[in-house]
């Protein structure tokens, strides 16, 4: 499924930001895009848990 242009964000990268990819992963880029999914993934991603086992407490 190909995402709607207004399903998708566009997150401009200053040229700090440019610069870090550029050590990191060898490529050049402006921005950052992703989907409205992808993007709420990254800022509150699932919890996944299993509801019997008892919770950690730091006891």
């Amino acid at each position: 499924m190909t995402p709607q242009p207004d399903n998708v964000v566009r997150l401009p990268l200053s040229p700090d930001q440019q610069a870090q990819i550029k050590r990191a992963i060898g490529r050049t880029g402006e921005a950052l895009e992703l989907t409205v999914e992808e993007l709420e993934e990254r800022i509150t991603p699932r919890v996944v848990s299993n509801h019997n086992e008892p919770l950690l407490t730091g006891r």
